[in-house]
C-alpha cells in the first residue's frame, strides 16, 4: 500500500511539474527578445516556484515508495539548492513587479513549499 501511495503521489506531481514547465515555456517570447513576465495560472497562483515545489514533492513521493537512504539524501540536497534558487527568484520577481510604471504588482504567494515556506 505504501508503494502504491508513494508512486501515485509522485506520478501526479511529475505531471504537475510538466504542466508548470509548459506554463513557463509560454512566458518566453519566440524571438528571445522579450522581458520577464510573471508566471500565472495553475500552481503559480499560489507558489512562486511551482516547478521546484512539484519536483520536490515528486521526489518525496518516490522516497515514500522506495524508502531508500540515498533517495532521502538526494531529495534533501535537491531541496537545499532549489530553496536558494526559489528565494532568489522570488526576491527578483517582487522587485521587478512592483506595480510602478505600468508593471503589474506581484501578488503574495508561497515561495516554494506550501504550506511550509
Amino acid at each position: 500500500m505504501q508503494w502504491k501511495i508513494g508512486f501515485t503521489f509522485g506520478l501526479i506531481c511529475q505531471f504537475a511539474n510538466l504542466y508548470c514547465h509548459l506554463i513557463l515555456k509560454t512566458l518566453r517570447s519566440p524571438d528571445g527578445a522579450g522581458g520577464y513576465q510573471m508566471p500565472k495560472g495553475f500552481l503559480f497562483n499560489f507558489v512562486t516556484c511551482a516547478n521546484y515545489a512539484t519536483e520536490i514533492y515528486q521526489w518525496l513521493g518516490f522516497n515514500i515508495a522506495t524508502q531508500t537512504f540515498a533517495g532521502y539524501l538526494f531529495v534533501a540536497v535537491g531541496t537545499y539548492f532549489m530553496y536558494h534558487w526559489a528565494v532568489g527568484k522570488h526576491q527578483r520577481l517582487v522587485k521587478l513587479f512592483d506595480g510602478k510604471d505600468g508593471r503589474p504588482k506581484f501578488t503574495r504567494r508561497w515561495v516554494l513549499l506550501p504550506p511550509f515556506y
